[in-house]
Order: C-alpha cells, then sequence, then structure tokens
C-alpha cells in the first residue's frame, strides 16, 4: 500500500476544458509580432531628382485650391448667444419719491436735510496735563507710559578746507597771545602799584623814625645790614643748598617766556623719482643722441678730417720727384686764396704713362660755409685760368659741394674742378678728361685723400 503511487486524474471525455473558450482561436506563436524597440520607424526613401530639376518649383498643392465652405451658409437666422434685451419705458421704473411715500412722517425732522453732527465717542483716555506733567503720579490702567521727545542728532561740523584751517589756527593763535599779553600787562601793572605802596610805606616810616629821633635828640639809625665773615671758598655752599634759602618761587603761566631758540626749517622732501626721471632721460640722450646727431648732422662727420695722399689711384701714381714737388708747391702759391691759409695745407701730383696728368691742392679746417667758399674759389681763379662752362655736381653727401668748369694753362685745355664741406677746401686741376669723368674722378679721390679725425 506504501508503495501505490497516487493515479492520475484524467478529465472526462465529454467535458470540456475549463480555461478554454468556446469558439476561440488562439493566435499562433509562429506568427508573433517583433519585439519593440521603442524607436519610430524609418519612412522610405524618396526616389532621388536629378540635378537639373531640384532648382524646379514644388508643384502647388491641390489642398490649396479647394475653395472655402462658409459652415453657416444656407442658414435664415443665424443664433446669437447673447440676445438683446427690451428697453424698458421710463415710466415704469421706481422713483426715490414714489417709495418714500409710504414712510411715516416723523415730527420735528426735516427729510430734505442731513441728519444732525453727533460726536462719536471717546476711544483713548488721556490723562489731565497735571497728572501727565507729575513725575512720581501713578498712571491709571490702560494708559499708555509716555514717550520722551526725540532725541536730535549732532550734526557733523563743516568740513573745512585747509586755508580756513589755517586761518582759523593762526586766529586762535593771536587770539591766546592777545590774552597772554593783557594778562601779563596786568600783572606788571599790579606788580608796579604794590612796590610804588611799598616804598611810600617805607618812606613814611624812615621819615617818623627821623621825626622821633629829632624829637629825642638822638641822630636816626643808619638801615645797615651787618657785616659778617666771608667763608672760604671751599666752605661755600650753594645757595639752593644752604638751609634757610627760601628757593625762588615758580614763574607764573601768564608771565612772558624768555626767548627761545627758533626752530630750524621743514625739512626738504626728496624728490628721488623727478632726479631718477631726469637722469635717464639725460643718459638716453647722451648715449643715444651722440651718434643720432653723428649720422643726421654732416657737420659732425666732415669735421674734423686729416688729408693723406694715397701712393697710387685708380690708374694715376703719385710723383715724388722735385719737378713735381715745385709744380705743386707753385701752384698752391698761385692758387692759395684768404680763406685757404687757415687750416692744414696738402698738395700733389698724380700721372700716368699715357701723359694724363692731376694736380691736387687744398687745405684742412673748419668752415661754416662751404658752399660759399667753392664759388669764392673759382671766381678767384677765372681770371688767371680763363674758367667757363662752370657746373655744379652732387657729391651724395649733405654739406659737401662740387663745381668744375673748364679753363686754359700755359695754352692747354683743362678742367678745374673745387670741392669743399665743413673741414675742407680743396682745387683739383686734370688735363685729357671730360667734365663729367673730372667731376666723378674728383669725388672719388676726396673719398680716398680725407679721413675722419
Amino acid at each position: 500500500m506504501g508503495d501505490q503511487q497516487p493515479e492520475e486524474i484524467q478529465p472526462a471525455a465529454e467535458l470540456s476544458e475549463p480555461t478554454r473558450i468556446e469558439g476561440g482561436e488562439e493566435p499562433s506563436t509562429v506568427d508573433a509580432p517583433a519585439r519593440w524597440s521603442g524607436s519610430a520607424a524609418v519612412p522610405p526613401p524618396t526616389p532621388k531628382k536629378p540635378r537639373w530639376t531640384r532648382r524646379q518649383p514644388e508643384p502647388e498643392d491641390e489642398r490649396a485650391a479647394i475653395p472655402a465652405v462658409d459652415p453657416w451658409a444656407g442658414h435664415d437666422t443665424p443664433w446669437d448667444p447673447f440676445p438683446a434685451v427690451d428697453a424698458v419705458p421710463l415710466e415704469d421704473l421706481p422713483r426715490a419719491v414714489d417709495t418714500l411715500r409710504d414712510v411715516p412722517e416723523i415730527p420735528g425732522i426735516d427729510r430734505t436735510k442731513p441728519d444732525p453732527f453727533v460726536p462719536l465717542p471717546a476711544t483713548r483716555i488721556e490723562p489731565p496735563p497735571a497728572a501727565a506733567a507729575a513725575p512720581g503720579a501713578p498712571r491709571p490702567p490702560g494708559t499708555p507710559p509716555p514717550t520722551a521727545p526725540p532725541a536730535q542728532r549732532p550734526t557733523a561740523p563743516d568740513k573745512l578746507s585747509r586755508r580756513e584751517r589755517k586761518a582759523r589756527e593762526q586766529a586762535g593763535r593771536a587770539a591766546q597771545a592777545a590774552a597772554a599779553r593783557a594778562v601779563a600787562t596786568q600783572a606788571a601793572a599790579t606788580q608796579a602799584a604794590a612796590a610804588q605802596a611799598a616804598a611810600a610805606q617805607a618812606a613814611a616810616a624812615q621819615a617818623a623814625a627821623r621825626a622821633a629821633a629829632a624829637r629825642n635828640g638822638r641822630p636816626p639809625a643808619v638801615n645797615r645790614l651787618p657785616v659778617r665773615d666771608r667763608l672760604p671758598a671751599r666752605d661755600r655752599q650753594p645757595a639752593r643748598d644752604r638751609p634757610g634759602t627760601p628757593a625762588l618761587p615758580p614763574a607764573p603761566p601768564w608771565a612772558a617766556r624768555p626767548p627761545q631758540r627758533p626752530m630750524p626749517p621743514p625739512r626738504r622732501k626728496r624728490r628721488w623719482g623727478r632726479r631718477l626721471a631726469v637722469l635717464t632721460v639725460l643718459g638716453v640722450l647722451c648715449c643715444c643722441g651722440g651718434p643720432f646727431a653723428y649720422l643726421q648732422f654732416p657737420a659732425a662727420r666732415q669735421y674734423p678730417v686729416s688729408a693723406a695722399l694715397p701712393a697710387s689711384f685708380s690708374d694715376l701714381q703719385l710723383r715724388d720727384d722735385n719737378d713735381s714737388r715745385a709744380a705743386a708747391d707753385r701752384l698752391a702759391e698761385q692758387l692759395r686764396s684768404a680763406k685757404a691759409s687757415d687750416g692744414t695745407p696738402f698738395a700733389g701730383v698724380y700721372g700716368d704713362s699715357r701723359g694724363k696728368r692731376i694736380t691736387l691742392f687744398g687745405v684742412t679746417g673748419w668752415r661754416f660755409t662751404p658752399k660759399s667758399d667753392v664759388r669764392v674759389q673759382l671766381d678767384n681763379l677765372t681770371d688767371q685760368l680763363k674758367l667757363k662752362q662752370v657746373q655744379s655736381f652732387d657729391l651724395g653727401e649733405s654739406g659737401a659741394h662740387e663745381s668744375c668748369g673748364v679753363g686754359k694753362v700755359d695754352g692747354n685745355s683743362v678742367v678745374v674742378c673745387a670741392w669743399a664741406d665743413h673741414g675742407s677746401l680743396a682745387t683739383v686741376l686734370l688735363t685729357r678728361r671730360s667734365v663729367g669723368d673730372s667731376a666723378e674722378l674728383v669725388s672719388r679721390l676726396r673719398n680716398a685723400v680725407l679721413s675722419p679725425g
């Protein structure tokens, strides 16, 4: 019996299942819908338009062409949510006189006049003035305590400027000094009056003593102090340390004070910032102003200079024979002008194997007007060399001037050029050359001969 298994209960064949619905159809699990993902459905792509039709306007919507329909079309009388109220005639409206007809008459009261004024009952009990003034009187119940008048706030004094404050201080010091002088004058007058009274009393006492002595037949006593022996210096005591010596009374506050040493003048404030700025500006000017001035002002570059003739120049050689030196000295004597004597002279003769020759003479020194010096030098040579066709040339440097002309020396044609700047003046004679070539050669010769210093 213990091994017997429970029998399975089989439902009856004729009974239907309790959970099955008769006539119902269960959906198939094969056709179950896909799992919901929460994303919206993607619309299918539209057909791609050709590139040439993209700019064409969109076709008009057919719904815009449908005419509007009036919802009230076909109705004869529309419905009004707020109908108008019929007007009431004025004769049917009640009037104030009609409403008062039923009111009984009250004797002694005129209904056409306002009611007489009736004072309202008091809502606050105030004590009489005598009771309110008495500080120790008891207050009745319900009476609020007396309130003190509001205290006035002290107003701040007006702000004074430095000048007004100084003027007030000076006025206060002057008033104090005047009061002190008045007190000192009054004290001095009191002391003088007391001294005069004491002197008068002493004179009266002496006169009375003389009169008494004359009546008694005695000579008047002489007012002399007793003579005491003088102690040696080592046994003396200072007056302030001696016993019985009264101390001097302190000076009264109104007494004039002894003159004091004047106060020294206030110490002058040091202006380190201003001095440092001035020194900085001066340093910058000294460091940068010097080179800038040297580059900008031609006089700083052209003076002082020294002249040194090179041994060779271009295709020319410096001739150092006696004939060349004699010719240079002779020409220098002939061409020396009044202003050429102020400075250090230099002269030389250059030549080549083809017979071209350059004779140079000049001086170094300060010149204030180099342009006029060139003109004066050529004017002095005009009569001697018969100069003509004088032209001015640019040396490419401010303050330096050059002029050239054509002349004759011993029947031979020569080109005479002269240059001048703030530090030198020179004259050059060239043979077998044109005026333009001579001017260019003289410009290079000037740069080769002159050197700063």
